[in-house]
């Protein structure tokens, strides 16, 4: 993840290093993620971004980095469905308990993965096994706020390396055209595009597959 708070508690993401054309200085790029008059994009010297300060007598990170937290489950409980609800109704707008429920109860092994940043919940990433060789990455999302930092990715990662463990040979997933982010997401992550087909939800689902 890319998430960063300066000392003063103000979040940034880290987008990289670039380099200063005349001097060749490594240079931090970071984003506000809050409203600045003064403009979003920002560098300053590497070495600076990363360096620790002291603060009141105290040494703290000028920087300082919010990881991740990633719990993982292969049992679903009421309390992470409610979790679940919460995170699909804030990051899609709705949240279908029926529509749901319906694909849900068709299936007896799952694995979920909800996503923390200082003890918040902000994104969950859920599939299921098809076979003994295949496991669907059936759904997943990351509320607004929390975009742009590499979650999505980050839990991608997580489960195709979970799947792997688990002795799955290939990955599927579908999507739509109007998920354009999840679409480049899954081909820049190794799926590639296998067919599709006509959906009533909004358009037709393209069929993804990944080896691994």
């Amino acid at each position: 993840m890319k998430f960063y708070k300066h000392y003063k508690n103000k979040p940034y993401t880290y987008l990289g290093v670039a380099r200063h054309s005349e001097t060749l200085e490594e240079m931090a790029l970071y984003e506000t993620r809050y409203a600045n008059d003064l403009g979003k994009l920002w560098v300053r010297p590497k070495g600076m971004f990363f360096e620790s300060v002291t603060i009141d007598g105290k040494t703290v990170p000028r920087f300082r980095e919010i990881p991740l937290e990633i719990k993982a489950f292969t049992k679903v409980s009421a309390a992470e469905f409610d979790i679940v609800a919460g995170l699909m109704e804030k990051a899609f707008g709705q949240w279908d308990e029926k529509w749901f429920q319906g694909t849900f109860k068709n299936h007896t092994e799952y694995y979920l993965q909800l996503a923390y940043v200082e003890g918040q919940p902000v994104a969950f990433k859920l599939g299921y096994k098809l076979n003994e060789r295949e496991f669907y990455s059936w759904l997943g999302g990351v509320i607004p706020e929390f975009r742009g930092l590499g979650i999505a990715s980050d839990l991608m990662k997580a489960q195709h390396e979970w799947a792997r463990t688990q002795g799955y040979k290939r990955l599927q997933t579908k999507t739509q055209n109007r998920f354009r982010d999840m679409l480049l997401l899954n081909i820049r992550s190794g799926f590639n595009i296998v067919g599709y087909h006509s959906s009533d939800e909004g358009g037709a689902k393209i069929v993804l597959e990944k080896e691994l």
